[in-house]
């Protein structure tokens, strides 16, 4: 019945006609990265379709303008889904933790691959790695659920986002940082920016991009690079105090311990050098936090 339900829909949609040529479906269109996805999308000349469970809402009420269709829809929902579909090309979706985290990804993919979409990209973590990342991690089985689909895919998974540091500047001033890790350790940052960068990218050379996962960054450094990084741009020095890891974790809530304990083992990486190889313009950490309102703020 469903696939019935989905033929009618698209032979609807295509009596009546369509003006765009790619139109693109972009998950969770009022979120961050939903919203660093459109902009760049559009930037680029394709027709953006926006998901959003809440069309009325405030924070689609916003990007309402920017987008040629404002349309509700729930991961949870597959039908919405389908109707969401008809007549898109590509589709880019992420989601945050949840507890049915799998079986929405799962719905997503089932209805890409019944509208025969193109090419699928999806925003996953570096955490949800095959072979490194948290095991049991639902990104980890939304990824492996996306490959064995047939659905022509990209993975994008990002690293820490500098964003995360966003209002951050008083409390870092006054009690410096606090990690478990040492000093050699290796970080990896990306702007929410540039992960809209690169699923332009995905969308735009296929040929590059389809069939393949990739851990995005735009800055690597040790964790006493990262400390030194604030310092110069603060214009004071930043106090790096290193925490014993069960202290450390209970200052954290329960729910991401698990997260933050694998950062401590294992932690985030990409092979920066090779992208900002190929694209140069990926925001840096030092820049970030200039373009931010860190720079001289403890002078």
């Amino acid at each position: 019945m469903r696939s019935v339900i989905l033929f009618i829909m698209t032979l609807a949609y295509w009596l009546v006609g369509s003006a765009a040529a790619e139109m693109v479906l972009v998950g969770g269109a009022t979120g961050h990265q939903g919203n660093a996805v459109v902009d760049e999308l559009l930037d680029r000349g394709y027709t953006v379709r926006c998901l959003t469970r809440k069309p009325e809402g405030k924070k689609a009420l916003r990007i309402a303008g920017r987008c040629a269709e404002l349309v509700q829809g729930d991961y949870s929902d597959p039908a919405s889904l389908d109707a969401a579909m008809v007549g898109v090309n590509k589709v880019f979706f992420y989601s945050g933790y949840s507890r049915n985290e799998v079986a929405e990804g799962n719905n997503v993919i089932t209805a890409a691959k019944q509208a025969g979409i193109e090419h699928l990209v999806y925003s996953s973590g570096a955490a949800a790695e095959p072979g490194k990342g948290i095991t049991g991690s639902p990104k980890m089985q939304v990824e492996l659920d996306l490959i064995a689909s047939g659905v022509p895919y990209t993975v994008l998974r990002p690293v820490a986002f500098m964003e995360n540091f966003d209002g951050q500047q008083q409390r870092i001033l006054t009690n410096g940082i606090a990690e478990s890790r040492g000093p050699d350790r290796i970080l990896a940052f990306i702007s929410i920016r540039d992960i809209g960068f690169f699923v332009g990218e995905a969308f735009d050379h296929p040929d590059l991009w389809l069939d393949r996962a990739e851990n995005i960054a735009g800055d690597r450094m040790t964790v006493q690079e990262y400390v030194d990084t604030f310092s110069q741009v603060m214009g004071t020095e930043i106090v790096y105090t290193r925490m014993p890891l069960e202290e450390y974790l209970a200052t954290l809530p329960k729910p991401i311990r698990p997260l933050f304990q694998w950062y401590d083992q294992v932690g985030y990486d990409a092979d920066v050098d090779s992208l900002r190889s190929s694209y140069p313009g990926l925001i840096a950490l030092n820049g970030y936090l200039v373009a931010t309102g860190w720079k001289d703020v403890g002078r």
